[in-house]
């Protein structure tokens, strides 16, 4: 299966192979509204806003809250040359201590400082969406910069340049005259409120949010929370909740099965699943026939792309 669509003119290439083949058969179903309660970066969120559709996007970490408010909730904000100067102002003025030390341990001493001043200034915007804005490049310049390994850190550009960059080539700010939001909210509270049409879900995998840890991706939280302590906490206390690390196969299937019976209220669901070895695509749809009938499973195949693996997008109403 090949996915066609258009690509927005200023649209970047997501980090998320799937995309396409996700916006390819989404564009078969009827929906007006969807939630997304596991959103992650909000890549297809943003894009879903260009076709009209009202869109719900939630996710747990803060960091990809702030990216669905500059892209998905915001409508026509962008920074301009004053906020720019705002931001980077004193950035590179070494304070007395850190107020987030924690980025000392993942930056090196110059970055540490720039992304803690960056992180005040931040606080200081006048508007929420200026503020999500600054946070989404901010992250960008953060890949940027752990891209390097320390004994390549004299290669790197200012960041400030990075992140000036990273300004001029953001994409598309639309407004589609939909009310959409972004929210950091527990995925079961989200679904068992928001009022949509469609439900779009990728569980988190059996390994849960303590693989950010693993994987080094956790700076991410860090650096918007402020600390680690907060997230560390959260991230933690997963008892009884998807993102909980899962060894055993039927207690994830419990965890998913509890969320799913949360989110019967949803007329339709479409839920993406890659094959890892943990789960199959069989087990997935026994588990949701149970609740609705499945009325379609869509397969794209990775497996020839390093890393990649079947993906699979069940449809059931």
């Amino acid at each position: 299966m090949r996915a066609h669509l258009l690509r927005p003119a200023s649209a970047s290439p997501s980090p998320r192979r799937w995309l396409g083949f996700e916006l390819n058969i989404l564009r078969r179903l009827k929906f007006s509204t969807i939630a997304i309660p596991f959103s992650g970066q909000p890549d297809l969120d943003w894009y879903l806003k260009f076709w009209g559709k009202e869109v719900h996007s939630n996710d747990l970490c803060q960091w990809a809250w702030w990216m669905a408010r500059a892209y998905v909730e915001n409508r026509d904000e962008r920074l301009g040359g004053e906020q720019i100067t705002q931001l980077l102002e004193e950035v590179y003025v070494p304070p007395r201590r850190l107020d987030n030390p924690v980025l000392s341990r993942i930056f090196n001493e110059l970055d540490a400082v720039w992304f803690d001043n960056l992180r005040g200034a931040i606080e200081r915007l006048d508007s929420p969406y200026h503020q999500a804005l600054a946070i989404s490049h901010a992250l960008m310049v953060g890949v940027y910069s752990l891209s390097f390994p320390p004994e390549r850190n004299n290669l790197k550009r200012p960041l400030s340049d990075v992140f000036r960059q990273y300004i001029r080539q953001q994409r598309e700010i639309h407004d589609n005259g939909r009310s959409n939001r972004g929210s950091n909210r527990e995925a079961t509270e989200f679904i068992a409120q928001v009022e949509a049409d469609l439900m779009f879900t990728r569980f988190p995998s059996p390994e849960g949010y303590a693989a950010w840890s693993c994987s080094g991706a956790d700076w991410k939280e860090i650096w918007v929370r402020g600390t680690s302590a907060e997230w560390e906490a959260l991230r933690v206390n997963r008892q009884g909740r998807l993102g909980e690390t899962v060894l055993s196969k039927g207690y994830y299937l419990e965890l998913v099965a509890q969320f799913l019976g949360t989110a019967r209220r949803i007329p339709m669901w479409a839920i993406a699943h890659t094959e890892d070895g943990f789960l199959s695509i069989a087990e997935l749809a026994t588990l949701v026939r149970e609740f609705r009938r499945v009325e379609a499973i869509y397969h794209k195949d990775f497996s020839e792309v390093v890393g990649g693996h079947n993906t699979y997008l069940l449809i059931a109403r």
